[in-house]
């Protein structure tokens, strides 16, 4: 799921992800990324690090057709792809990053790691007192009895992992 932050720097470089999944090169597109693009923008503070023109010099380096990445990276499908995404991430109020859904709630925002563990230790207190088995918890307790912040259009059932 793509959360573009801010779509005037990377709004290109998303939809040159979504390019690279249709090469099955995603995984290492987003790992080049945040290190070559990413990372040297980081160093220099240079934006034009983090555009098409920067990416297009380090993708065949990791097994990418460039001319194809370029020509599905600005293709309306790569951007319609981008926009949905982030339709979906609004249905649940996700505005930035970074943000967790923990038992149905969203928790946005760093917080710091005690606040983060004292949440969770709650919820699985809930959880272990409720007498439901771990793998059938969020079905029948989050799912089940609408304890969620929210219902994905896209997908009415939780899918099980």
């Amino acid at each position: 799921m793509n959360m573009v932050v801010h779509p005037q720097q990377v709004q290109l470089a998303h939809q040159f992800g979504c390019a690279a999944a249709k090469q099955n090169k995603f995984l290492e597109y987003k790992t080049a990324f945040w290190k070559k693009s990413y990372g040297e923008y980081r160093n220099k503070r240079d934006v034009s690090l983090l555009g098409p023109e920067a990416i297009l010099k380090w993708a065949p380096e990791i097994g990418l057709d460039a001319t194809k990445l370029k020509a599905d990276g600005e293709s309306q499908a790569c951007a319609q792809r981008i926009e949905e995404d982030m339709q979906e991430l609004n249905k649940f109020r996700v505005g930035g990053t970074p943000g967790f859904f923990i038992n149905g709630k969203f928790v946005g925002g760093g917080i710091p790691k005690e606040s983060f563990k004292e949440i969770i230790d709650e919820k699985l207190k809930i959880a272990q007192a409720s007498g439901v088995s771990g793998a059938e918890y969020y079905q029948k307790e989050i799912m089940g009895k609408g304890e969620h912040q929210f219902k994905s259009k896209k997908r009415e059932k939780p899918t099980q992992q």
